[in-house]
């Protein structure tokens, strides 16, 4: 008895199970239904594709095969070879082409293509990466003459254009009492950045003329009064004292000395937190201020020096078209005491948001960690501190800085060209 198709099956009004024997509708051969399968007619897709062919009754078309010549019906005039014996010939030939007009491989090339056929090989013969790449690196070894290596000519410019210095002060506080700060290393501290400013001017000034030293003051000049309980028990001085008896002092003599060395000297100012008078005094009422007013007083008619006095809480500096957005850095909060993912993410908003359109360089201090990081198309350059044993840093942060504030150089095509952090810490006797 022949065996029934799947639609003869139905046609009996019975439903073909797992495992019941069906003949293929194209080709004839005999099947069983495989486990949970719905409707097979067809032992393979061969056999479907080329059934559902004949019941279209697709045109056939007549072609002549380019390779031996031999006349065809193709089901598509795209089609033109008729065998598989004929689709390699015409892939020789077309590979034979395309090696006709490829140019001619230098000796270097040639040992390049030697090389990778070698390693297509022991990769098919199942040898291992690692041992592949060692007789590589080995073969190239061998290959290297150190007589042909010559250092690259560099050229030099026997002029260079002139660039200037900048240097970030901020969070002095002096007063504040720590177990390693007091007044006296206070003034020691701010006479080692002197030092270290002009070594560093004399170094850079034998190869880059500097044209000026731009200072920014981004606050905590002093270390204020009242700001948290308790402050009064760790501070050697008030306020007044403070601004006119230690940082006023310490101030004009380092712009003095600078005055001295560099042939134009800029001074930016900005608040900090710790100069404010009162938790909801006006942000204009500040001490940082007052020292600011105090220092531009005595510097008033010194042509080679300009002093600029910000009273809000932020301010551009330009230098060379470079605009440098400086702030004090509380505003920048810490997100669980970690104040990275704020600077990032707030930088990004004020690139659209502050006045005057995008800025190229936030700087600014209050954390008493010194850092500089790229993000996007910004740089971020975070002032230290002259401060040891720094109790805020410690339980704000848990880290414990070294005392250091932060200086770079800047070129008219380049926002920063060198740079580092001058360490402040005193060696051991």
């Amino acid at each position: 008895m022949k065996t029934p198709s799947w639609d003869e099956y139905i046609e009996l009004g019975e439903k073909p199970k797992a495992g019941t024997p069906i003949r293929c509708l194209n080709c004839g051969k005999v099947f069983k239904l495989p486990p949970q399968t719905g409707i097979k007619k067809y032992c393979g897709d061969t056999c479907k594709d080329q059934y559902r062919t004949k019941q279209k009754k697709r045109p056939l078309f007549d072609v002549t095969c380019p390779i031996c010549g031999k006349k065809w019906q193709a089901p598509n005039r795209r089609f033109k070879l008729c065998s598989d014996e004929c689709r390699r010939e015409n892939a020789r030939r077309h590979n034979a082409r395309k090696n006709q007009n490829r140019p001619e491989l230098t000796p270097d090339e040639v040992i390049k293509q030697r090389d990778l056929i070698a390693y297509e090989r022991q990769v098919r013969e199942g040898t291992g990466r690692t041992a592949i790449l060692a007789d590589l690196l080995a073969d190239a070894v061998k290959r290297v003459n150190e007589k042909d290596i010559k250092p690259q000519p560099v050229k030099r410019r026997s002029k260079r254009d002139k660039e200037t210095m900048v240097l970030l002060r901020s969070d002095w506080h002096p007063g504040i009492i720590t177990p390693s700060y007091n007044l006296d290393v206070f003034h020691r501290r701010v006479e080692m950045l002197t030092e270290k400013v002009i070594l560093f001017r004399d170094i850079i000034s034998e190869t880059i003329p500097i044209e000026k030293l731009v200072i920014i003051d981004l606050g905590d000049m002093i270390s204020g009064q009242d700001i948290y309980p308790g402050q009064a028990w760790k501070s050697e001085k008030h306020v007044l004292e403070q601004i006119y008896h230690e940082a006023s002092p310490a101030v004009i003599r380092q712009n003095l000395t600078f005055l001295e060395y560099f042939p134009l000297v800029e001074e930016h100012s900005i608040p900090g937190n710790h100069g404010r008078t009162g938790k909801y005094a006006p942000l204009e009422v500040n001490f940082d201020n007052v020292l600011a007013q105090d220092i531009y007083r005595r510097f008033e008619f010194v042509k080679r020096f300009g002093m600029y006095i910000e009273w809000d809480w932020w301010k551009y500096v330009d230098i060379y078209g470079w605009r440098f957005l400086a702030l004090h850095g509380n505003q920048l909060r810490g997100y669980l005491n970690i104040p990275f993912y704020n600077i990032v993410t707030k930088g990004m908003r004020w690139q659209g948001s502050m006045p005057g359109g995008p800025w190229h360089c936030l700087v600014h201090g209050h954390w008493h960690v010194p850092f500089i990081m790229p993000w996007n198309n910004f740089r971020i350059v975070s002032n230290g501190t002259l401060v040891s044993d720094d109790e805020f840093a410690l339980r704000e942060l848990g880290m414990s800085s070294t005392p250091a504030q932060q200086f770079f150089m800047v070129h008219p095509d380049h926002i920063k060209t060198l740079g580092t952090e001058i360490e402040l810490l005193e060696e051991a006797a």
